[in-house]
């Protein structure tokens, strides 16, 4: 994750207004999971693929990025085109396991190609976003409408904690392992106890040392943010709306 904040804060598109960024990546987000059209999802899935080769992200990295929800998507998909019945079903495949029947059948799978397509597209937004735009400058930008503040404050004091927890994790299993307390199945389970106990314990720590500091300079119950001044480029608005609405288009004609 570390590595994924120094992309976010050093891509080749760092200079590009957020507001362009979250136009492109919220607009394609909300298409593909309203207009989930093969065509729309797989345009989206390329579009958002594209940017992250224009910010010069390593494309090593983009599919390391994808192991995580790569996993959860083969849970559900399994979930989705497997059918179980207690009764012979028409299905393209079937075994009877333990006087059930389970089995495939072509809408399952069709359900399953669709999910699979639309939680690709989503999910590409979404790296799109995390590696070419810093999440504080995002906070930021959020964080000048009334309505958001409170949650822009909330999500960047999380975030910035989980840089914290990363930390304290990687010292305590650093300590651990230079006294053996991995060799073995019932040692290595015990130190891993102890090592969420004591960054738990961390936390608390730190997020009272937070309020304290916070108090300590006037905290008035709000923070400042800060990003670079940006200015949109009038040239990928126009750009941005046109593909949106090609995209837009595609879905409902």
């Amino acid at each position: 994750m570390l590595y994924l904040d120094y992309l976010a804060y050093n891509n080749a598109l760092k200079r590009v207004s957020i507001g362009e960024k979250l136009l492109l990546g919220g607009g394609s987000l909300a298409l593909a999971l309203a207009l989930p059209r093969p065509a729309v999802l797989v345009a989206v899935f390329a579009a958002m693929h594209a940017v992250m080769a224009l910010a010069r992200i390593p494309a090593g990295y983009v599919l390391r990025l994808w192991l995580a929800p790569c996993a959860f998507l083969a849970a559900g998909l399994a979930g989705v085109a497997v059918s179980v019945a207690a009764a012979p079903f028409d299905a393209l495949a079937s075994v009877e396991v333990g006087g059930f029947y389970v089995g495939v059948t072509g809408s399952g799978l069709a359900a399953a190609g669709e999910l699979m397509l639309r939680s690709l597209a989503a999910v590409s937004c979404l790296l799109m976003l995390a590696t070419t735009t810093p999440a504080a400058y995002m906070a930021a930008w959020f964080a000048r409408f009334p309505g958001l503040r409170p949650v822009s404050e909330i999500a960047l004091l999380t975030y910035r904690f989980i840089f914290v927890f990363l930390s304290a994790a990687g010292q305590i299993y650093t300590a651990q392992q230079s006294r053996l307390g991995y060799a073995g199945p019932r040692r290595s389970l015990n130190s891993l106890a102890l090592l969420a106990a004591n960054v738990g314990r961390k936390a608390f720590l730190s997020a009272n040392d937070l309020w304290s500091a916070l108090t300590a300079r006037n905290y008035q119950g709000q923070l400042t943010h800060y990003y670079p001044p940006q200015v949109a480029s009038p040239v990928r608005l126009v750009a941005i709306a046109a593909f949106l609405a090609v995209l837009a288009a595609a879905g409902v004609f």
